[in-house]
C-alpha cells in the first residue's frame, strides 16, 4: 500500500513539473500586436493578445505547442517546452522567439487553402481564427452563405436558394438532430465544435431543408 501510495505521489510531483504557467508579448515588426489569436494546441485554449501583445496560459505542459496565427495561411509554432515569458516577433518571412538573451529565428509554418464548400469548418480553422461566433466563421470561411446583422441579431442565408428578405434561414442540424430556431451567434461555444459544413441542397432533409442546411458536429 505504502508503495503504491509513493508512485502515486511522484507521479503527481513530476505532473507537477511538467505544467507551467507561461506568457508572452506577440510584436509584429517590432511593435505589440493586439488582437492575435494564440492557441495552446494540446490543452485546446485560445486567447487574443491585448493591448500591449501579451497573453498568458496557465498550467502549460512541457510537450504542448503554442500556435500563434501570423496571416490566413502561416502560423508561428513554438514548443512550450522550458519557456516562461517569451517575445515573439512576427516578420514577412520568419519569426523570432526571445527569452532572456537567448533569441532564434524560426521558419512559418503554412497552412493548407480552406475549401469551405467540400471540407467544411474545421476545429483548427476555428481555434485559430480568433472569432467567436458561428455566424463570424459561416461569413469568413463558406462561400456562398450570407450574413446580415441587424438589431444585434444575425440572419443567415443561402445565395441561390433564398434572397436576403424572402424569409426562411437554413435548417440547423446539431449533432444529427434538427433543431428550430437554434440561435446560431449564442447557443454552443465555438471551441466545442468540431465541424461546421453547409449542405446548400438540402439533400435527406426533405421540405425543411429547402432552404438549405448547417451541419454542426460537436467535440466528442
Amino acid at each position: 500500500m505504502r508503495r503504491i501510495l509513493f508512485i502515486l505521489l511522484a507521479f503527481l510531483a513530476c505532473q507537477g513539473v511538467l505544467a507551467q504557467n507561461i506568457s508572452g508579448v506577440v510584436l509584429k515588426k517590432g511593435k505589440p500586436k493586439k488582437g492575435v489569436t494564440v492557441w495552446l494546441k494540446k490543452a485546446d485554449k485560445a486567447v487574443d493578445t491585448d493591448k500591449e501583445g501579451r497573453f498568458s496560459f496557465m498550467g502549460a505542459l512541457a510537450d504542448d505547442t503554442l500556435q500563434i496565427t501570423a496571416g490566413a495561411r502561416a502560423d508561428a509554432k513554438i514548443l512550450v517546452g522550458n519557456h516562461k515569458d517569451i517575445i515573439v516577433n512576427l516578420d514577412k518571412n520568419d519569426f523570432t522567439v526571445k527569452e532572456d538573451d537567448v533569441e532564434q529565428t524560426l521558419k512559418y509554418t503554412l497552412l493548407s487553402r480552406a475549401t469551405g464548400a467540400s471540407d467544411g469548418v474545421t476545429h483548427e480553422m476555428i481555434m485559430r481564427s480568433g472569432l467567436r461566433t458561428i455566424t463570424e466563421l459561416l461569413r469568413n470561411y463558406v462561400a456562398g452563405v450570407m450574413v446580415v446583422t441587424e438589431g444585434g441579431s444575425s440572419k443567415v442565408t443561402i445565395r441561390g436558394i433564398n434572397s436576403v428578405n424572402s424569409g426562411t434561414e437554413p435548417l440547423v442540424v446539431l449533432d444529427g438532430v434538427a433543431i428550430e430556431g437554434f440561435d446560431l451567434d449564442n447557443a454552443i461555444p465555438v471551441e466545442t465544435i468540431a465541424t461546421i459544413k453547409v449542405n446548400k441542397d438540402g439533400a435527406g432533409w426533405g421540405v425543411r431543408g429547402a432552404n438549405g442546411v448547417i451541419l454542426i458536429t460537436t467535440l466528442k
